[in-house]
């Protein structure tokens, strides 16, 4: 039953927010249609069989029976409509108004985005503080890529592959988005510059980099992955008091993530601390890329505990543009290192994983819950943009294409591009799937 009402809430919570972000992006192509007079003769909540609604100004509002966002259809929008040549036909505008109407919907998705974490902002941010000191190495975790190529306590990292990193957050994504690649490292150890190449591990589990290097932390797990800490009860947030096995109790962090990796299979003790009670809890780390694995984030909060982001109005609108702009070079980042192949296709999270995140997202609270949809928001309307045929970006990108050459491509040609859009998108579709299915599994 525990795991009925778990599924329950997950895919609600999955529902909620795809249908947000759906509707969201297509209430700004249908804002924009209006506003240039455009016949919009649809406006559906949700996909499937209408259930009830209204009808004003030549436009049926409608809620539809599945509730997975929602959709437009504007008058002469597609190729193979019947078109009268009518000005309020979508293919009958110039080229200027269509190319507004495709930017609409992933400008409502990004403006989206900007406003929620304008608010949270506001509100205020506990962010571990941290992230924006410098990355001084406090731990080396055993085994790790930091260990086997020399990498200290005490060294200060300044750059990653060429990337500055001066703070916390900036080598977690210079790492994180480097998976399986040789990198020249920077370091400064007792005041002398020292350059290094390192090889970056990939975290099967994610796709993403693991370097194995903390700064100085507590015993406190942020975050729980699918496998045996979470069969275990574990959950982010439990401080972990201390790990044993037949032989050794360990209680300082070092010695607890040693423990794990020596494991080789045998069962562990967890000793948690969860809020003010305290439970154990016997764990069976499994073997992951060679390596016994227990499926925790651990060592990532520091011991210097967080920080409270909290800005004005002006301010917090800034800080918000600000954060979208870098999570969108991120973004554009890691699609041009899948492209050459220099990262794993297993970075890309599906309906699976956005479904497991929002219900999680959703139990930790309502900041949590909007910073979730505000990055889902982000994403969508940059991948919206790029010039995949069928997405909004191909057809910004086939407009463009038409106005340099100063004529319409052939009906013809354009069928065979929205073909080929359409199978590509079917074929991403399928990896993403898989991905969030060999992560979950």
């Amino acid at each position: 039953m525990e795991i009925l009402n778990s599924l329950s809430w997950t895919v609600a919570w999955f529902v909620i927010v795809l249908g947000i972000m759906i509707f969201v992006h297509e209430l700004g192509h249908h804002l924009m249609a209006k506003f240039l007079k455009i016949g919009v003769d649809v406006f559906s909540l949700g996909f499937g069989p209408r259930l009830a609604g209204f009808k004003s100004g030549g436009t049926d509002y409608r809620i539809s029976l599945l509730p997975l966002g929602g959709y437009v259809k504007m008058a002469g929008e597609h190729y193979d409509d019947e078109l009268t040549g009518s000005p309020d036909e979508f293919l009958s505008r110039p080229k200027s108004h269509r190319l507004a109407v495709a930017i609409a919907g992933p400008a409502m998705n990004i403006g989206l985005a900007i406003l929620l974490l304008t608010g949270n902002f506001i509100v205020g941010v506990q962010i571990p503080a941290y992230l924006s000191e410098p990355a001084i190495v406090g731990y080396v975790v055993q085994d790790s890529p930091a260990q086997e190529f020399d990498l200290r306590e005490g060294d200060h990292i300044v750059s990653v592959a060429g990337d500055p990193t001066p703070t916390w957050e900036d080598l977690t994504l210079s790492v994180m988005t480097s998976p399986g690649q040789l990198v020249e490292v920077e370091l400064i150890r007792a005041g002398a510059p020292i350059q290094k190449m390192v090889r970056i591990d990939e975290n099967p589990s994610t796709g993403t980099g693991f370097l194995g290097v903390f700064s100085k932390v507590d015993n406190v797990i942020s975050a729980v992955q699918p496998g045996p800490a979470e069969d275990g009860g574990l959950q982010a947030g439990d401080t972990v008091v201390q790990v044993a096995d037949s032989e050794t109790t360990a209680q300082r962090l070092p010695a607890i993530l040693d423990l794990i990796a020596g494991s080789e299979g045998e069962p562990l003790e967890f000793t948690v601390r969860r809020d003010d009670t305290s439970f154990t809890t016997m764990i069976v780390p499994v073997e992951v890329d060679g390596h016994p694995r227990v499926g925790i984030m651990i060592g990532e909060v520091p011991s210097f505990g967080t920080k409270l982001e909290r800005y004005g109005p002006l301010e917090a609108l800034s800080k918000s543009i600000q954060r979208c702009y870098q999570l969108t070079l991120m973004t554009v980042q890691i699609v041009g290192k899948l492209l050459t192949g220099k990262t794993s296709l297993k970075v890309m999270s599906g309906p699976i994983e956005i479904a497991r995140y929002s219900g999680q997202a959703a139990a930790q609270g309502a900041q949590a819950l909007t910073s979730f949809i505000a990055f889902i928001s982000l994403q969508l309307g940059i991948f919206n943009l790029f010039p995949i045929p069928i997405l909004d970006g191909g057809m910004i990108t086939l407009i463009l294409i038409e106005s340099i050459l100063r004529k319409d491509l052939s009906l013809k040609v354009k069928e065979r591009i929205f073909q080929v859009g359409f199978i590509f998108l079917i074929l991403l579709m399928g990896v993403v799937i898989i991905n969030d299915i060999s992560k979950n599994i």
